[in-house]
C-alpha cells in the first residue's frame, strides 16, 4: 500500500503544471479544451477562506469559447438557448474564439455534463426530464472514470491565487500583489480607467493576452466566471445564488484581486459572464492521495462562512 500510495503521489506532482488537451464531439462538432493540473494536493486555505483543495485537478487553460459552446449546443440542442453568441451580435464583430457569455449556471452545468457524457441531462448535474436541476453528485464518473464540471470557488480559487511552488497566494493571479498590466498582449483584459493603445471596451479572444501563475488565461479579466458553488457554501435549494469570480473587459482591477467575491442567480444571463470547465479526478485516487499526504476526508465540503477580511459583493450588472 505504501508503494502504491507514493507512486500516485509522484504521479501527482508530475502533472502539476502540466497541459493536455481533451477532445470532445465528432465531425464537423469537433473541439479540443487545453487543461493545466493543480497539484499540490492538500494545501491550506488563504486567508480568505479560500482555496483548499484535497486532490489534484485539470482547469480550463481558458474560458469555453463561442466556437466550442455552440459545436457542443450543435450536438446537444438542450445546451443554450442560442443566445450566448453577444460578442458577434451585428454590432460587435469579436470572432469565434471570444469567450460564450449570457448563458445560465443551468446552461453552464449542462455543457459540462455534455463533456462527460454527451447528453446535457446527464453527468454531476442531475436534471429531470424537463430540465429541472435536481442534484449534484461529484462522485460520477463516465464510462472512462472522467468527470468535466465547473469549478468549485476553492477549485477556481487555488488555479488562479496558489502558487505553483506550494509557498502560498498571491493577491493577484499573475502571482504578483502589483496592480496588473491592462489592455495589451503583455497584460490582462480589464479596465482601468483606459486602456493602453485604445484597447476596445469588449472582451478579445480567449487565451490572448498574458498566461498567469498557473498556466491559465484570463482568470483576470475578459469575462467573469460561473463556478459550482453556492455563494453560502451549500446546494440545499438548487436555485440560491452562485459565487463568480474574476474580472471582466468594463470593471476595474479591484475585481481581479482573490478578495473580491460576487454572486448571481443561476439563471442569470449576463453579457460579461462566462465559463471555465474542470476535470476532476477518480474518487479513489482522490482519496489515496489525501490519505498518503496526511489529508482530511475526501470530498468534504467546507461551509464556508465570509471571514470579516474578504469581501463580497452581488454584481447583477
Amino acid at each position: 500500500m505504501h508503494t502504491v500510495r507514493k507512486i500516485i503521489l509522484l504521479a501527482a506532482t508530475a502533472m502539476a503544471g502540466s497541459t493536455h488537451a481533451d477532445l470532445f464531439g465528432t465531425g464537423t462538432n469537433q473541439f479540443s479544451i487545453d487543461f493545466v493540473s493543480i497539484g499540490h494536493a492538500g494545501n491550506a486555505a488563504d486567508t480568505t477562506g479560500y482555496g483548499a483543495v484535497g486532490y489534484t485537478y485539470r482547469i480550463g487553460r481558458t474560458e469555453v469559447s463561442i466556437d466550442q459552446f455552440f459545436k457542443a449546443r450543435a450536438a446537444d440542442g438542450m445546451i443554450g438557448d442560442g443566445n450566448e453568441n453577444y460578442w458577434n451580435d451585428g454590432f460587435r464583430t469579436v470572432g469565434v474564439d471570444a469567450p460564450a457569455s449570457r448563458m445560465t449556471w443551468f446552461d453552464a452545468a449542462m455543457f459540462c455534463n455534455w463533456l462527460t457524457t454527451g447528453n446535457a441531462y446527464t453527468g454531476v448535474y442531475q436534471f429531470n426530464g424537463s430540465g429541472t436541476l435536481v442534484a449534484v453528485d461529484r462522485a460520477y464518473r463516465n464510462g472512462s472514470g472522467l468527470a468535466y464540471v465547473l469549478p468549485t470557488e476553492d477549485e477556481w480559487y487555488k488555479a488562479a491565487y496558489f502558487k505553483p511552488d506550494g509557498s502560498g497566494y498571491s493577491l493577484y493571479a499573475s502571482g504578483l500583489g502589483s496592480v496588473p498590466i491592462h489592455g495589451t498582449a503583455n497584460g490582462w483584459n480589464y479596465y482601468n480607467g483606459g486602456y493602453v493603445n485604445e484597447h476596445p471596451n469588449d472582451t478579445w479572444t480567449v487565451g490572448f493576452g498574458a498566461e498567469e501563475q498557473n498556466g491559465t488565461h484570463d482568470m483576470m479579466g475578459n469575462v467573469k466566471e460561473w463556478t459550482e458553488s453556492a455563494v453560502d457554501g451549500t446546494l440545499d435549494n438548487m436555485n440560491e445564488d452562485r459565487s463568480s469570480r474574476g474580472g471582466e473587459y468594463g470593471t476595474d482591477e479591484y475585481d481581479l484581486r482573490s478578495t473580491a467575491r460576487l454572486s448571481r442567480p443561476p439563471t442569470g444571463q449576463i453579457s460579461n459572464l462566462g465559463f471555465r470547465v474542470a476535470a476532476i479526478p477518480e474518487p479513489s485516487s482522490a482519496l489515496m492521495l489525501l490519505v498518503g499526504s496526511g489529508g482530511l476526508i475526501f470530498y468534504r465540503r467546507a461551509r464556508r462562512r465570509q471571514m470579516e477580511q474578504h469581501v463580497s459583493r452581488k454584481d447583477f450588472g
